[in-house]
C-alpha cells in the first residue's frame, strides 16, 4: 500500500514571507569607553594595588618584626618607672575590715572591688597609677591568664591583690606579679624592701630556702604595735601560675602573708 497517497498526509506549503535581519554592524564595532571611565577604572587598579602591597607589607613585617616590637614594648612597660606601693602589712593586721577598706582609700590606691555585691571582707586590687580604672576593669573582667605580654606588663606592673581572711584568726595576704625580679631570691629581697623589713629592728628571720611544693620561701615574726606577727614571703615561677607568653623568664609570683 503506497501511505504517500492517503488523503490525510497530504503536505500544505505555507509561504511565510521574506525573512528579514536586525543591522548588526554596531556590534562589530571596536568597544572604545569614553576617556574619564578609561582614566577612573585605571585610577582604581592603581589604588587597589597600593592597598594590596600596603596590606601584603604589613602582614609580612607583623610576621618578621611583631615579636620583636612586643618583646620592645614589653621591656618599656616594665621599666616605666611605676611603683607596686605595696601596702604595709604590720599597719593593717589590727585593723577591721571597714577600716582597712577606708585607709586604702585614704592612701590614694585606685582600687578595684573583687568581692560579689553583699559579700563581706577584704578582697581588692590596687591598680597602676597610669592606668583607668574603667578600662582595668574591662581587663581584668577577662581574667589575667587572658593577657597578652603586652597587656599584661601594663597591668601587673604596679598592681597587688590585697585579702583578708579571719576563718582561723587573721590572716592577711598580699599577692602579685614581680616582673622585674632576676629570679627567685631578688623577688624575695624586693619583697621585703617593700614591706620596709631589710634592716628592721623589729624583724626577725627564722627559716628561709626552698617547701615542699618548689616554691622559695623566708619567714619569720615583726615586733607591732599589737604584739609580735608571724609573716613569710614565697616565691614562685610567674609561668607556673599564668600562662603568659612573652614575659620575662625571670618573672615571679609573690605571695606575702601575715598573722
Amino acid at each position: 500500500m503506497d501511505f504517500t497517497k492517503l488523503p490525510f498526509l497530504k503536505s500544505k506549503e505555507v509561504d511565510e514571507g521574506p525573512v528579514r535581519y536586525l543591522d548588526g554592524s554596531s556590534l562589530a564595532r571596536p568597544f572604545d569607553p569614553p576617556k574619564f571611565v578609561f582614566y577612573a577604572a585605571i585610577a582604581f587598579a592603581v589604588v587597589a594595588a597600593v592597598i594590596g602591597i600596603r596590606y601584603a607589607g604589613g602582614a609580612i613585617d607583623s610576621i618578621l618584626h611583631g615579636a620583636e616590637r612586643n618583646a620592645a614594648t614589653v621591656e618599656a612597660n616594665i621599666s616605666r618607672g611605676v611603683e607596686y606601693e605595696l601596702p604595709s602589712l604590720e599597719n593593717y593586721i589590727a585593723l577591721d575590715d571597714a577600716t582597712i577598706v577606708q585607709v586604702l582609700g585614704e592612701s590614694g590606691y585606685v582600687t578595684y572591688n573583687l568581692l560579689d555585691e553583699g559579700e563581706e571582707g577584704v578582697d581588692v586590687m590596687k591598680l597602676p597609677s597610669d592606668v583607668t580604672l574603667a578600662d582595668a576593669a574591662l581587663v581584668y573582667a577577662k581574667g589575667i591568664s587572658n593577657m597578652d605580654s603586652v597587656t599584661a606588663s601594663k597591668y601587673l606592673v604596679g598592681s597587688w591583690r590585697f585579702s583578708v581572711s579571719r576563718t582561723n584568726g587573721t590572716e592577711m595576704k598580699v599577692r602579685y606579679c614581680d616582673l622585674a625580679a632576676q629570679g627567685a631570691q631578688d623577688a624575695v629581697q624586693r619583697a621585703m624592701q617593700g614591706e620596709g623589713w631589710l634592716d628592721n629592728a623589729n624583724v626577725t628571720i627564722s627559716a628561709e630556702g626552698v617547701d615542699e611544693v618548689g616554691n622559695t620561701y623566708r619567714e619569720g615574726t615583726i615586733e607591732t604595735e599589737s604584739g609580735t606577727r608571724a609573716w613569710r614571703i614565697s616565691v614562685c615561677d610567674l609561668s607556673g601560675v599564668y600562662n603568659i607568653s612573652g614575659l620575662p623568664s625571670t618573672a615571679q609570683y609573690v605571695g606575702i602573708k601575715m598573722s
